[in-house]
C-alpha cells in the first residue's frame, strides 16, 4: 500500500456550503471516495480509497493506494482509523455505490465497518438529484455538475476507463500510469469541496435562508415582485434563472433573489369548511351562515354542500400554497391551487412573507 498525502489553502477554495457548517464545526466533515475495477464488490477490486477535510486553515486530502493488487485489507483499515476522528462523512452517490461496496469488503476482510456506517451520512447526489430540470442537465454526473458550475479539473478519464489502466499498472508499475490512477480520484475530492455550494439550490427551494429586513415588494406589469436577500453562507453559486408550470420566474445568483408571479385578475370562491353550518343562496350564487341565513325565506335557501358552500370575491389573486398565510381563494373546488389576495401579501408582516416565498420556491420544484 501507498499512502498519499497533498495539502493546499483553504482560501484558495471556497466556503463550504451553509448547509455543511450549520452543523457542526468543518473538520467534523471527511470527504471520501473510492475506485474499484467494477460495480460488485464480489467480482472486482478495490485499489483506491481517498478522504479529504478541512481542519486549520488548509485542506488536507490523503489517498491509500493498493499498489500491488493485494493490499485492500490494509487501505480499508486505513480509512477506517481515519474515520474515528469525524463525526459526518461527505460523499457523491455513496449511498448507491461506495458505502455498500465498502460494507460487502469489510465483511470479505473480517473488518468491522462501523467507524464509517455509523457517521452522519450526507450524500451531495442524493441531495441535489431532483433539481435535474432546474439545472437544465442532461446528466447529474459529478463531471457534469462540475462543467455546470465552471469548475475545471486536469483529470480527463472516466472510472471505467481507468479500470484497464490499473491492470495494466498491476502488470508493469509505472510512474504515468500511477499518476493517472491518483489524479482521477483527487480530482472527484477536489470537485466535491469547490462544488459542495450546490447543496444551497436545496435550502433555496426548501428552506431559504432570507436576510430580514433586505425584503421588497411590489406590482409590476400585472406581476408581484419579490426581491430578496440570502445569508452569505447559502449563497447561490450560479445563476438561476427558471419559469415554473404556474408562471413564476425566478432569478437568484449569489445572495440575490427576484421572484416574478402572475396576477390574476377575477373573481375566485372562498370556500367554507363547516359546511353543514350554511345554506347555499341559489339567486345570489354564494353561501350563508345559518345564523344569518335563518332570515331568508326557506324557498330561496338550500342545505349547503362542500361544493357550493363560498362566497365569490372580485379581486387581484396570485398563487398562494400555503393555506395559512391568509384567506385563501379558488377558481372550482376541485381546483389544486389556491390563491391569495395581491394585497394581503404586499401588507404582510416579514413573518409571513418569508412563509410565502418559502411556499412559493416549494411549488416551484413539486
Amino acid at each position: 500500500m501507498k499512502t498519499i498525502k497533498y495539502t493546499y489553502d483553504y482560501s484558495d477554495y471556497n466556503t463550504l456550503s451553509g448547509c455543511l457548517t450549520q452543523a457542526g464545526k468543518d473538520n467534523d466533515l471527511c470527504f471520501f471516495d473510492i475506485e474499484t475495477t467494477g460495480l460488485s464488490a464480489n467480482n472486482s477490486t478495490l485499489y483506491l480509497i481517498g478522504v479529504l477535510v478541512c481542519e486549520n486553515d488548509s485542506v488536507n486530502l490523503t489517498q491509500w493506494f493498493n499498489d500491488d493488487g493485494y493490499s485492500e485489507e490494509e487501505i480499508i483499515n486505513s480509512f477506517c482509523d481515519f474515520c474515528s476522528n469525524h463525526n459526518r462523512l461527505i460523499h457523491f452517490n455513496g449511498n448507491t455505490f461506495d458505502i455498500p461496496y465498502l460494507k460487502e469488503k469489510c465483511k470479505k476482510h473480517g473488518i468491522n465497518d462501523e467507524s464509517f456506517t455509523t457517521l452522519t451520512q450526507l450524500d451531495i447526489y442524493k441531495e441535489i438529484r431532483s433539481y435535474k430540470k432546474i439545472f437544465s442537465l442532461d446528466s447529474m454526473r459529478q463531471v457534469a455538475i462540475e462543467e455546470y458550475l465552471g469548475i475545471a479539473r486536469d483529470d480527463t478519464y472516466s472510472g471505467k476507463e481507468l479500470i484497464n489502466i490499473y491492470q495494466r499498472y498491476i502488470a508493469r508499475p509505472d510512474e504515468e500510469k500511477e499518476k493517472l490512477l491518483l489524479l482521477h480520484n483527487h480530482d472527484d475530492l477536489l470537485g466535491m469541496l469547490k462544488f459542495c455550494d450546490i447543496l444551497n439550490y436545496k435550502a433555496f427551494f426548501k428552506n431559504p435562508h432570507i436576510m430580514p429586513d433586505l425584503f421588497e415588494r411590489k406590482i409590476e406589469k400585472n406581476k408581484l415582485v419579490l426581491d430578496f436577500v440570502l445569508e452569505d453562507t447559502f449563497a447561490l453559486p450560479k445563476r438561476l434563472l427558471y419559469t415554473s408550470t404556474e408562471g413564476i420566474f425566478v432569478n437568484a445568483c449569489g445572495t440575490s433573489a427576484h421572484l416574478e408571479i402572475p396576477i390574476l385578475n377575477e373573481a375566485l370562491k372562498h370556500y367554507f369548511v363547516d359546511y353543514k353550518n350554511y345554506y347555499y343562496l341559489p339567486k345570489e350564487d354564494m353561501a350563508l351562515h345559518k345564523s344569518v341565513a335563518t332570515y331568508v325565506e326557506s324557498e330561496n335557501r338550500v342545505k349547503a354542500t362542500k361544493e357550493n358552500c363560498y362566497v365569490k370575491k372580485e379581486a387581484r389573486f396570485v398563487v398562494c400554497p400555503e393555506q395559512n398565510i391568509d384567506a385563501i381563494f379558488k377558481k372550482d373546488i376541485k381546483d389544486k391551487m389556491s390563491y391569495c389576495i395581491v394585497n394581503s401579501i404586499l401588507s404582510a408582516d416579514i413573518n409571513k412573507l418569508n412563509i410565502y416565498v418559502s411556499s412559493i420556491l416549494k411549488l416551484i420544484i413539486k
